[in-house]
């Protein structure tokens, strides 16, 4: 097909669609220019993409490949926690922030990092997420994940009057789970979408967070099991992997969440680390059916005013977290710690967080019980920590000299270790 064929009837769906909505654009500058911004950008993504389909030409990648360097040496940095060392070294650099890291180990450590705007970086190609739609927001992958070596998303989505979340199949770009329309379009927030996951034994918990700041509307939304936002939910393999154009039936496994971005099984519990409003973070121990009171009860304080909230004394339905942040610490995810930190604190339980606000490993140290925490430790590694590698079975991935690695944001992958125990 000639090439000027394909570009004219690009440009001319383009108007057409321009032309359509445009009147409802005039009142208001900042949509007009928004608007400009997501022609300009499908029209490049689809007509390079066609192009490219019929061996005419490579898609234009905007990810600056300059930015993306391979460490070889080991430089490492050291720095001290009450009773060990903690080592640390870059070993990738790239632009941007993570939305989920898969490591593994054949002779050498093999990487894939999926990055909030749509690439995925394996070894030193870059390639692009495959959306089911045209109108995708830019930071909206919150999540990937594997079943089966298929490939799975959650990411947050726009068009001009709805923005929505759905888990979608990476290789076919097919919509699995899509939710409604949220209400309060104007405050939605993706980075509240959550997207933290475990693997059981025949499916997958996976987070889906209010996406807000502010918004009572899209709060509320929590305790609601007519939506599927501020719950975790559980979708079964079979289902995500037999798929034939049908809605996928998940389960509600917990509601009452804000934005839980951590999620592991530790022994035979799961955990949950998730963003509070002003303060409040929280660490709790999830239950089957167990609802976490949010947006009725919480530790934090209101954006509005700083008032607070009802604890959850008043409200005995209300399951409440095992460890409260005051002030908040911003976390980002949440694992198992690697074998000699365990090892080193038996008999008694040992998470590990990300933190972004304090830069920071988070080491809480459980009763006997996993019932409370006992200790809290800030490893400060200077800068926002974002993700933990994980194995393809969701666990944390700790190569065979003993580092598991980190993701720092608009920075890199880090390998860590902790050693020197006192």
């Amino acid at each position: 097909m000639n090439q000027k064929i394909i570009k004219f009837t690009l440009i001319f769906l383009i108007i057409v669609l321009s032309m359509f909505v445009g009147h409802k654009l005039t009142k208001n500058k900042n949509q007009i220019i928004g608007f400009y911004n997501k022609v300009s950008k499908i029209y490049e993504r689809y007509y390079f993409s066609t192009l490219e389909k019929i061996g005419l030409k490579k898609i234009g990648k905007k990810i600056d490949t300059n930015k993306i360097i391979t460490h070889e040496e080991n430089k490492f940095t050291k720095t001290k926690g009450n009773s060990f060392s903690v080592i640390f070294s870059k070993i990738k650099s790239y632009p941007g922030r993570t939305a989920s890291i898969i490591l593994s180990e054949n002779e050498e450590v093999e990487y894939e990092i999926f990055t909030q705007d749509g690439f995925i970086i394996k070894k030193d190609n870059i390639y692009e997420i495959n959306f089911p739609s045209l109108f995708y927001s830019s930071t909206g992958v919150r999540s990937v994940f594997t079943i089966k070596d298929e490939y799975f998303a959650l990411s947050g989505f726009s068009t001009y009057s709805c923005k929505y979340a759905s888990v979608f199949k990476i290789s076919n770009g097919k919509n699995l789970i899509k939710s409604k329309c949220l209400p309060d379009i104007k405050n939605v927030n993706f980075d509240g979408l959550g997207g933290a996951y475990v693997k059981t034994e025949d499916g997958i918990l996976l987070t889906i967070g209010a996406p807000m700041t502010t918004s009572e509307e899209i709060s509320q939304l929590s305790q609601s099991k007519e939506s599927i936002f501020g719950k975790i939910i559980l979708i079964k393999n079979k289902n995500l992997l037999n798929y034939d154009n049908k809605k996928i039936n998940y389960d509600i496994f917990s509601l009452g969440h804000r934005n839980p971005q951590g999620l592991t099984k530790y022994e035979d519990d799961i955990f949950s680390l998730e963003h509070g409003p002003q303060g409040g973070d929280e660490l709790s121990k999830i239950v089957e059916g167990g609802n976490y009171g949010w947006p009725l009860s919480s530790f934090g304080t209101k954006y509005a005013d700083g008032t607070s909230y009802v604890k959850n004394l008043n409200y005995p339905q209300y399951n409440e977290p095992i460890f409260a942040f005051l002030p908040a610490v911003a976390p980002s995810a949440l694992s198992e710690c690697p074998k000699n930190l365990s090892e080193y604190y038996k008999p008694y339980g040992c998470l590990m967080g990300l933190s972004l606000k304090e830069r920071s490993i988070l080491i809480l140290i459980l009763d006997k019980n996993n019932s409370k925490v006992i200790i809290f430790e800030k490893i400060n590694l200077g800068g926002r920590l974002r993700h933990f590698g994980l194995n393809k079975s969701a666990k944390l991935f700790v190569d065979s000299n003993g580092y598991f690695y980190v993701s720092m944001d608009k920075d890199g992958l880090y390998k860590i270790k902790f050693e020197d125990f006192r």
